[in-house]
């Protein structure tokens, strides 16, 4: 970790896009072909981007170390001065090393900078780390066994254990298990350059994704890095209960704007209306739901509509499948799983940091 830095993803800024930063926090027993591999996969994107000359942002990847002066980049200062990174990334631990009790001033930083308007992502023990941290209470979260983690043996944990190896909750993303790298890496770059791009990449490293797993990929994906504090804590707010039954007044109260403003501002920064923005939340919680077994009625109730029809033709519109439809293709996809199991093998160039 100590290795002189080069760049990670060295392209220039282009004209229309905004450079985004994303961080990988470094600490002792990390990953540590996190960052190159990360860094290889937002080369290949930002290509992609931009032979298709395509808008938006790009992503360059950076590295972070605890120092004595704090949680500090190794390098990239002159490009972001003293901006939080757009998204944190704290990897699993080498298989060799066990997890060392977090540094208080780690644990301190990744708080602030959630609380600062950072989307934070974890993986395997990374995601212990954001437990150890406590910006997890409430929120539905993939965690490997706590046992990983002895620093917290003795906490209750305060969050909900989601089934999913893949779990991206707006603000806050965490994935464990066997490819864990793999996948929350191909969904921080859905999130930053969208699902085309993203579907790209997976087609050019010829990767086998699961179905499941293919369906979190593709998930509502809104936008957290847009610096408008007032709609992130809304965002926030939305997300932690899955927007359900609010009315923009409860929304307009969770920022403290007026309607008016709120519209306007909520619309800039996340390109979607409030309301768009929660029916769209709701549906992709549905579809978690659906995932899990739900029965359509309940799924409906629990995700706040208690009129089925109404229900139906947004989650057509959104999904593009009616919910029964939708149940009986997943229902499909596990039989054919049973009956084949896929083993990925063409994942090689992915491997060296899952």
């Amino acid at each position: 970790m100590d290795a002189p830095f080069t760049p990670l993803s060295p392209v220039p800024r282009p004209a229309s896009s905004a450079l985004m930063e994303v961080a990988v926090l470094e600490y002792p027993g990390s990953l540590r072909a996190a960052a190159p591999v990360l860094s290889e996969l937002a080369q290949r994107c930002n290509r992609t981007a931009a032979a298709g000359k395509r808008q938006g942002a790009r992503m360059l990847v950076t590295r972070w170390t605890l120092s004595p002066r704090g949680v500090q980049r190794v390098a990239g200062a002159e490009l972001f001065g003293d901006a939080l990174p757009a998204l944190i990334v704290v990897p699993g631990n080498e298989p060799s090393w066990p997890l060392p009790p977090p540094d208080e001033r780690l644990l301190a930083w990744l708080r602030d900078s959630h609380e600062g308007g950072s989307v934070l992502a974890g993986c395997d023990e990374g995601g212990l780390m954001l437990a150890g941290s406590g910006v997890l209470a409430g929120r539905t979260v993939s965690l490997p066994d706590l046992a990983r983690c002895p620093s917290l043996a003795t906490v209750v944990p305060s969050w909900n254990l989601g089934e999913r190896a893949l779990v991206d909750d707006g603000d806050l993303l965490t994935a464990s298990g066997p490819d864990a790298w793999k996948y929350l890496s191909l969904r921080l770059l859905a999130r930053v350059y969208g699902q085309t791009v993203m579907t790209a990449t997976i087609q050019q490293l010829q990767l086998t994704i699961p179905r499941a797993v293919q369906d979190d990929l593709e998930r509502f994906s809104p936008n957290f890095a847009h610096g408008d504090r007032g709609i992130l804590k809304a965002q926030r707010w939305l997300h932690t209960i899955a927007a359900r039954g609010v009315s923009l007044q409860d929304i307009c109260d969770s920022a403290g704007l007026e309607p008016r403003t709120l519209q306007r501002r909520f619309l800039k920064a996340t390109g979607l209306r409030p309301i768009e923005y929660c029916q769209r939340l709701r549906i992709a919680k549905a579809q978690l739901m659906l995932q899990a077994g739900g029965e359509i009625d309940e799924v409906s109730w629990a995700v706040g509509y208690s009129d089925q029809s109404a229900f139906r033709r947004l989650f057509l519109r959104i999904v593009g499948l009616t919910p029964s439809r939708y149940r009986r293709q997943l229902a499909a996809q596990r039989r054919e799983r049973a009956r084949h199991p896929v083993v990925d093998v063409a994942a090689e160039p992915m491997r060296s940091a899952a």
